[in-house]
């Protein structure tokens, strides 16, 4: 099992400075990958329902008046200063984003960084959001949809022809450079119409914390979905968010925690750090790479 870990982002402690030192230190440690989430702006209030929570709201961590880095310019900023980690976002919100561009900056990031992009893809929750923006925030899922099947034929074909959908319509067009390899894209959300997306189109789910046990068998539709599609279901991966936060007393429960991950099936683990040990992290990944993190990885 692969174990990636979260970048600052959000507030005060997300400076340049610290994004730097957490993202060298990461990748001395031994971790595979460097994670980023997505907001753009945010409204004073949400009238939307959050729909990760039981009261539907957003968890009292997320400070909505603070700062927040925009995800794919930080994980381009940590490519320069990196050479081995993945880089990954969990996850972008496609439909907020307009797609031909997008798969544009998305390419250019990762032929820059050598192959080394994740993308984590959702169709997003916050009508608020999407209006600001300017992007419709109806039929979400066909939105969705057209949005992925464009970003890969934009990376994978030479020209792209007679792609007539409801959003976009490209006829005679080509996007260069391609990324230099294969970009694996996992899909994040888990209603049945996602499930049948992974298992359509997507190299994979990208789950959080609440599946620690079972994500595995809650994967099965994904599965079966692929296997209808004449696609190979056991190629599908599991990538699994909120799993854990890293802190100096609390080592132990992290790779308990990871274990069970990996028995569940995850593939590619992503933890956080406790936003007390920032100023430390250097040396608290340091030590749990030396000391913990091969043990999380393979029991």
């Amino acid at each position: 099992m692969d174990v990636g870990i979260l970048l600052p982002q959000a507030g005060d402690r997300a400076t340049r400075d610290a994004v730097l030192r957490h993202a060298r230190a990461a990748e001395e440690a031994g971790f595979d990958s460097l994670w980023t989430n997505d907001h753009v702006v945010f409204p004073r209030e949400y009238r939307s329902r959050y729909p990760y929570s039981a009261d539907g709201n957003l968890p009292g961590r997320v400070h909505i008046d603070a700062s927040l880095l925009e995800p794919l310019t930080e994980l381009a900023f940590v490519a320069g200063v990196t050479s081995r980690v993945q880089l990954g976002v969990a996850v972008l919100v496609l439909n907020m984003r307009q797609a031909v561009l997008h798969a544009k900056i998305m390419a250019t990031l990762d032929h820059l960084a050598g192959g080394r992009l994740i993308l984590g893809a959702g169709m997003g929750w916050a009508k608020e959001e999407f209006e600001v923006l300017g992007m419709p925030s109806d039929r979400r899922g066909e939105r969705f949809e057209e949005s992925l099947l464009l970003t890969r034929k934009l990376w994978t074909e030479d020209w792209v022809d007679g792609f007539e959908g409801e959003t976009y319509q490209v006829d005679g067009w080509t996007s260069r450079p391609h990324p230099p390899r294969h970009v694996p894209i996992l899909i994040g959300g888990d209603s049945p119409q996602q499930m049948r997306r992974i298992g359509e189109l997507a190299d994979g789910w990208l789950t959080h914390g609440n599946y620690l046990d079972t994500a595995g068998e809650a994967m099965q539709p994904a599965r079966e979905a692929a296997e209808r599609a004449g696609r190979d279901p056991d190629a599908l991966v599991i990538a699994m968010t909120g799993i854990a936060l890293l802190a100096s007393d609390r080592l132990e429960q992290v790779v308990e925690r990871l274990g069970r991950a990996r028995e569940a099936g995850v593939d590619h683990a992503i933890v956080g750090l406790h936003p007390r040990e920032l100023l430390d992290a250097p040396d608290l990944m340091r030590r749990f790479g030396e000391d913990y993190l091969a043990a999380a990885k393979s029991g």
